[in-house]
């Protein structure tokens, strides 16, 4: 029993200061459902045997997003995450998130956020920052401020020797992970200015931008322990972007269908943080499997 104490009283600790740190900033704390109505597609979910139908959620996301009013601006949510994919050190097919939004709140104040909830559990890191746009411009010469992506999709699949023909999408996934959180070994990096064409459409474009969006990935030791954005506040600029990448689904588009009718507000901001990649990086490890508790269940 000893053994397991440290990892679930690390983790405890972990989760006692993130709902401090939020009921002091004015968040409410919601509990959304965990088996859904929607699938989303195939193998994005898994399914289970409830009386009409339900599928475990793979992202808290919309159903939280929902719940977000003048009279409630500012909510979270702590709990379960399930996603159909085989386990390594980083990844489990039941992992804990915390998701908030809240209404109001600009770009720069949701990167402040992000560390003012992570910061104290990695007291040996000093956050940077590093433009994903700013480094395409250098390594590319395509300005994504004041020009549209252009030929940037074989440029990049080039540069890391994939297959051209794969979605703009993939590549730029896979090239931000070999070219850009590779680089992190040992740093805490806060990547900002993603182009478009990647997989979060939900994200804002960047107020006169051509083609970056306010979004961002804490990177600690190169691994994603937090992703943010400010929402699209353009219905048809973001279903546009959803569409083209696949990802216009039955919950974006709930949660859409609520901000057209007034009762959530379009202007809001979103952050989730993995909890065992967390409590994994606050103990120095690349290994979450000590944060699962009672696997043998």
């Amino acid at each position: 029993m000893f053994a397991l104490s440290g990892p679930i009283r690390a983790k405890a600790h972990v989760l006692r200061d993130l709902r401090a740190l939020l009921d002091n900033e004015g968040f409410t704390e919601v509990v959304t459902p965990v088996a859904r109505r929607a699938d989303l597609g195939p193998g994005r979910r898994v399914p289970v045997g409830l009386h009409d139908g339900r599928y475990l959620r793979a992202m808290i996301g919309p159903a939280l997003r929902v719940n977000v009013s003048t009279d409630l601006p500012r909510v979270y949510e702590i709990g379960p995450c399930f996603r159909p994919e085989p386990p390594d050190a980083l990844h489990a097919a039941e992992f804990t998130m915390l998701d908030l939004y809240a209404a109001h709140l600009g770009f720069e104040d949701l990167i402040d956020l992000a560390w003012r909830l992570v910061g104290p559990h990695l007291p040996s890191y000093t956050p940077e920052r590093l433009s994903i746009a700013h480094h395409i411009r250098d390594e590319f010469g395509i300005d994504l401020h004041t020009e549209p992506i252009g030929d940037l999709h074989p440029r990049l699949a080039a540069r890391i020797g994939a297959d051209a023909g794969q979605p703009f999408r993939d590549i730029l996934g896979r090239y931000i992970t070999l070219e850009l959180e590779a680089s992190t070994a040992g740093r805490a990096v806060f990547l900002t200015d993603y182009p478009t064409g990647g997989d979060e459409p939900c994200a804002r474009l960047a107020p006169g931008s051509t083609a970056v969006l306010e979004r961002f990935e804490l990177i600690v030791d190169g691994i994603e322990l937090v992703h943010g954005y400010t929402d699209e506040t353009d219905h048809s600029a973001f279903t546009e972007r959803a569409k083209a990448v696949g990802l216009y689904d039955d919950e974006q588009q709930l949660a859409q269908e609520a901000v057209a009718a007034g009762t959530v507000p379009g202007d809001t901001a979103g952050l989730g943080i993995g909890i065992e990649r967390l409590c994994a990086a606050s103990a120095g490890l690349r290994d979450i499997t000590p944060f699962l508790q009672s696997p043998q269940f």
